[in-house]
């Protein structure tokens, strides 16, 4: 079994406090993260919206451009046949003429009727796309306060994070390969990442579960490694 001292244990201890606490920072630095991407995906799906919205107006103009050409022509054939109709000899070609004259005219109709929907539609849209760039903006310069917040936050938390890095390197090499490696190895197995436990009236307070009398007995001498047989993490005798 791994020997360990008074000193080490209290090192040992120190150590797993700064890891929690740089455990927590770094879960506030990732709760940064998610926000800062849940923003941009907000902004994002608004910044679609509006997209799609342009592209409808768009057809529709196309659409309105497309029937104005069809007026035009309409129109041109119109003239034509009523050019032709003045000059015609035979009653027969005048109601011939006067027929297709009738038949351009309210084509003619329909399609206007069409550009006056169209128009209308293309009225309603652009009244819409304006109020949403309008909400656009404003939820623009709320993300960008909203991101200034965090990006502040996150700025501490790495301050800190690096500080505890640094705190946490300091600390190791206060204790022996063996018994960091102890450490390490025994954290990996625990759930929560702590590695060391209280045990308290023969009890581990790490799992809760009775350690047998003589483990608990050579734990209050402090002069090695002793291990949970229940959760394996390193146990410390706490007479509190």
């Amino acid at each position: 079994m791994t020997a360990i001292t008074r000193a080490q244990l209290e090192t040992l201890l120190n150590l797993q406090e700064i890891e929690i606490q740089k455990k927590a920072v770094q879960s506030i630095l990732d709760a940064v993260a998610n926000k800062i991407a849940a923003l941009d995906k907000e902004l994002s799906a608004f910044t679609k919206t509006i997209d799609k919205e342009k592209q409808a107006l768009s057809a529709l103009q196309e659409q309105h451009r497309e029937l104005e050409e069809q007026v035009h022509v309409n129109t041109a054939l119109i003239g034509k046949i009523e050019e032709k109709r003045r000059s015609v000899k035979t009653n027969r070609e005048y109601q011939s003429l006067l027929k297709e004259e009738e038949q351009l005219r309210a084509r003619k109709s329909q399609i206007e009727d069409e550009m006056l929907e169209c128009m209308s539609e293309m009225e309603t849209l652009g009244q819409k796309i304006s109020a949403q760039e309008e909400e656009y903006r404003q939820l623009d310069d709320q993300v960008t306060s909203d991101k200034k917040a965090v990006t502040l936050e996150a700025s501490e938390s790495e301050t800190r994070f690096a500080d505890l890095t640094r705190e946490v390197k300091a600390v190791e090499a206060d204790l022996t390969p063996e018994l960091f490696k102890a450490f390490v190895n025994v954290k990996k197995m625990c759930p929560d990442g702590k590695a060391l436990a209280p045990a308290r009236n023969s009890i581990c307070m790490g799992c809760h579960m009775n350690i047998p009398p003589q483990t608990y007995n050579e734990l209050q001498r402090f002069d090695s490694l002793k291990l949970c047989p229940f959760c394996n993490r390193i146990l410390y005798w706490d007479n509190a």
